[in-house]
């Protein structure tokens, strides 16, 4: 029986910890910048945009003038397209970048915070 409450105990603090720690979006209107750069098509897109998404995989699905084509992986959704892009994914893929950092997840749980940069550029292996 203590074994049970023990692993109970466990889970449950598990849990906890990944809600405490895990990133958190902003609630209400944003203003973002997003930036599609792949050289070996000349695409240097930028454009601001007003979103109330908290993920910033909420808002690549909402604006349709992006494009977004995405696969879903064990990982979580991974951006294959954008622009009227698709990568090759045996020899290529999409960096995200945050504010200039490389980011560290992926779209699904990137928070959108007013006025980040999150830019998108085509990269080889």
């Amino acid at each position: 029986l203590i074994a049970v409450v023990v692993v109970i105990a466990v889970v449950l603090g598990g849990f906890g910890l990944y809600k405490l720690l895990s990133p958190k979006g902003e609630e209400g209107n944003k203003e973002v910048t997003i930036n599609v750069i792949i050289e070996s098509e000349s695409i240097n897109f930028t454009d601001k945009y007003n979103t109330d998404e908290e993920f910033l995989q909420g808002l690549l699905e909402e604006k349709g003038d992006l494009n977004l084509v995405k696969k879903d992986t064990e990982y979580g959704p991974m951006v294959m397209g954008l622009k009227g892009y698709e990568v090759d994914d045996t020899k290529e893929y999409f960096n995200i970048n945050v504010n200039g950092e490389d980011a560290m997840t992926g779209i699904k749980e990137i928070p959108i915070k007013d006025g980040d940069v999150y830019t998108f550029e085509v990269k080889g292996f």
